[in-house]
């Protein structure tokens, strides 16, 4: 769960909060952690990594 606008607007105040509850880090993930994650994957860092998954799911 990436905590953006649409959760906001759902309907469902508590929604987002039972969500977080079974994510191990207890929190929604922020929009820029997803970025900086794509950002590694792009870069000269990234270059020797080859058919990997990159969870970027809070411990899911």
């Amino acid at each position: 769960m990436i905590d953006t606008e649409m959760h906001a607007t759902m309907g469902d105040p508590d929604r987002a909060r039972r969500a977080a509850d079974t994510i191990p880090l207890r929190r929604p993930g922020q929009a820029e952690e997803i970025a900086a994650a794509v950002a590694w994957l792009m870069s000269p860092d990234a270059s020797y990594a080859t058919g990997a998954v990159l969870r970027v799911s809070g411990g899911r």
